[in-house]
């Protein structure tokens, strides 16, 4: 807490209340200030809130349901047409690949893991 120093003059006294006068209007241009950005930012954001919500996301759901549409119907062309195009190679290499997809799980069984741990190691 602080101590205040008597004023001996009424000079000392005017520049003192001088001073606190305009504390008290920079406080208050302050506030108003405060004021006008609260006002400008409701006035601005429940029309965006708005417009977010009655136009951007009606149009999100319309191009989402359009491209799952677009996509449940091309699908099956996209398919039919990589596995069957050309001499039928894809079709010997998916099944190469599920074969081998299907060894590799198979050998990461509990069992299989711990008969390869037990197998004694070979020396190159």
């Amino acid at each position: 807490m602080t101590t205040s120093t008597p004023i001996s003059s009424t000079t000392e006294r005017l520049e003192n209340d001088a001073l606190l006068a305009g504390e008290a209007a920079a406080g208050a241009l302050r506030g108003i200030e405060i004021a006008a950005v609260v006002l400008i930012g409701l006035l601005i954001c429940p029309p965006l809130a708005i417009l977010a919500t009655v136009v951007v996301l009606p149009l999100l759901l319309i191009a989402t349901v359009a491209g799952l549409i677009l996509i449940v119907l091309s699908l099956p062309y996209l398919l039919v047409h990589h596995l069957r195009g050309g001499d039928g190679g894809h079709l010997r290499l998916l099944a190469h690949r599920l074969r081998h997809a299907g060894g590799a799980l198979a050998d990461l069984a509990p069992h299989r893991i711990v008969a390869g741990a037990r197998r004694p190691t070979q020396n190159p």
